[in-house]
């Protein structure tokens, strides 16, 4: 099997597993609001993520209420995750442009959304495809990359460039499946310690 029928032929196995796979962010229901999350979310538990943002959207629930929040304030609300302190900051100051720009709602470009603080390549697309299946690249993760790396589909270290990777071997159409797919297998399944081998799937493809 080559490599591009390998990634399909996985993507197609992965899903009849979790064929309604979502993200496990939760506590959000605004585009804003989702974006902020998926900045908290970096090098964080989306449990701990969903722990903190139902106070703080309470609290600050459009851009333009977080833009005038006190940084003092917000840094205490966010203080369970990884990195609080400067994931305070970010998200005041992309609460700031986004309420400026964009009159409270986040744009939908790949282009814009990575000139907000906070956002790269991996946040923009999570929040482009996951909100939107926008398609306009796949998100990488520690989930993804692992998963990528262990069929052979990348032998890059970078997330962007194993992005690029994976949007060589997927239709468009199907990007937009890859990091909430791969995501939840690398979660539960082909875990970085202790992969529940009964689940794994095209286990005589692994590579590493």
């Amino acid at each position: 099997m080559n490599t591009r029928t390998l990634a399909r032929q996985l993507l197609v196995e992965i899903e009849q597993i979790y064929p309604e796979a979502k993200t496990e962010l939760s506590n959000w229901s605004t585009a804003f609001q989702f974006l902020i999350c998926i900045v908290l979310s970096a090098q964080t538990t989306d449990k701990q993520v969903n722990k903190i943002t139902e106070n703080l959207f309470k609290q600050y629930s459009t851009a333009n209420m977080l833009a005038n929040a006190k940084y003092e304030d917000v840094e205490h609300t966010v203080q369970g995750i990884n990195y609080f302190k400067t994931k305070a900051k970010h998200i005041i100051e992309l609460a700031k442009m986004v309420d400026e720009r964009y009159n409270g709602e986040p744009p939908k470009t790949l282009v814009e959304l990575q000139t907000l603080p906070g956002v790269g390549y991996k946040t923009a697309n999570v929040f482009l495809n996951d909100l939107y299946h926008s398609n306009q690249g796949i998100a990488v993760d520690t989930h993804v990359s692992r998963v990528a790396k262990s069929y052979g589909l990348t032998k890059e270290t970078d997330p962007t460039k194993i992005a690029h990777d994976l949007e060589k071997l997927y239709p468009k159409d199907d990007w937009y499946k890859v990091n909430s797919l791969f995501v939840l297998y690398g979660r539960y399944i082909l875990k970085a310690k202790k992969p529940d081998w009964e689940k794994v799937v095209l286990k005589e493809y692994l590579v590493i």
